[in-house]
């Protein structure tokens, strides 16, 4: 009986040892936790296949968002934003960045692209304002401008700072071809706004482009719609990838229409020139490796001219005729005499505004449905046109 007794005290004082142990394994992990560092990371987003031009990060308090070279030419330049929940504390850590609280609910929009995304979210009742509201497709938005629930609010040096603060915009979505959009985003975080670098328009990959809608999803708290939306986009690509593969032929593709004796035309690795290619297309300035347009002569493009099966983007023509209009020596162009001739502003609004460049960037399977439609007739079983029409 004693023995019994000795070995069940013994037991208990093993408990009461292991107990004090692990109470202070758990007093230091409170510590640890509560303490003003940076937030340990949980885990680095690895969702995004295709876009280059940004990164995301979750915390355990936050989500970190990197844009990279948000410009043309731009390099070894980053804008980092935290977005944390409404209501959260943010830590001593994190003082003088770039603070973002979530969901964002007043926003405005500096590219019609910008609105496509927030369409396909399902957030474009949180668009207060426009830059280039003429310009806009989108029939939601477009009502709201008329309303005067969305307003304009000017374009680069042009730009209304009295009209934006108005709208106390929790939010701007910015974008720049060239480094000066530094100079009017700097003016507005010195007012005191929140703006947000959108560089999907530099990325050479059409479904990186689209792929930009998970980046402006997690400000909107939208990013299962936005997983959702980019797998269906990402789905019907492929499918219409393995449709151009089984043409017997690639076409010659050329691009563009020349302002003043200069051409400009996509670089090789560009967007439109990828584009072209998956839809089974041989573009003409391939050999050119930039992502980025450059400049060919009248002179050198009649030259690359000569042997071309498709003229597509002739700019804002809508017959051949204006294209000879515009100058004559048109009408010995090979690709004037000799290609089917399509440009891509079958959706215009009654300003011009072209949902190409708009509804375009989120679509890039509506648009590679076209290129082969046009380059491969008889390939698909729809052959109708999303974005382009043919020109008589």
């Amino acid at each position: 009986m004693t023995g019994s007794l000795n070995r069940t005290n013994s037991d208990i004082s093993r408990i009461k040892t292991m107990a004090r142990v692990l109470f202070g394994f758990f007093i230091i992990v409170f510590i640890v936790s509560c303490s003003s560092g940076p937030a340990k990371s949980i885990r680095k987003h690895s969702s995004t296949i295709y876009a280059k031009g940004f990164e995301t990060e979750d915390f355990d308090l936050f989500r970190k968002v990197t844009v990279y070279n948000p410009w043309e030419q731009a390099s070894d330049i980053s804008f980092t934003y935290y977005l944390f929940p409404k209501g959260a504390v943010v830590p001593d850590s994190l003082k003088g960045q770039r603070i973002i609280f979530t969901p964002v609910e007043r926003v405005i929009c500096f590219s019609t692209s910008h609105i496509a995304f927030l369409d396909a979210l399902g957030e474009t009742s949180r668009i207060k304002g426009i830059s280039g509201a003429q310009y806009v497709n989108n029939q939601k938005v477009r009502d709201e401008i008329e309303s005067g629930e969305v307003v304009d609010v000017g374009y680069d040096s042009g730009l209304n700072y009295e009209i934006i603060l108005q709208q106390k915009p929790e939010l701007i979505l910015v974008y720049g071809i060239g480094s000066e959009v530094t100079t009017y985003a700097r003016k507005m975080e010195d007012l005191g706004l929140n703006v947000f670098f959108v560089a999907e328009y530099l990325e050479e990959s059409p479904l990186g482009k689209a792929e930009w809608i998970k980046c402006l999803a997690p400000l909107f708290n939208k990013e299962n719609q936005a997983e959702l939306f980019f797998s269906e986009v990402e789905s019907n690509y492929k499918k219409l990838l393995k449709k151009a593969s089984q043409a017997s032929e690639k076409p010659n593709i050329m691009v563009g229409l020349p302002y003043r004796d200069s051409w400009w035309i996509p670089g090789g690795k560009s967007y439109l020139a990828n584009l072209i290619s998956d839809a089974g297309g041989i573009y003409v300035g391939r050999e050119n490796d930039s992502h980025e347009s450059f400049v060919v002569s009248f002179e050198n493009a009649l030259i690359m001219a000569e042997d071309i099966d498709v003229w597509i983007n002739t700019g804002s023509v809508f017959t051949k005729n204006e294209i000879i209009a515009a100058d004559e020596r048109f009408i010995s162009f090979p690709a004037f005499k000799n290609a089917q001739i399509y440009n891509n502003n079958k959706c215009l609004n009654p300003s011009g505004g072209n949902d190409f460049w708009e509804s375009g960037t989120v679509y890039p399977d509506r648009i590679l449905h076209d290129f082969i439609a046009i380059f491969h007739p008889g390939i698909l079983d729809d052959s109708d046109l999303f974005y382009y029409r043919k020109l008589d």
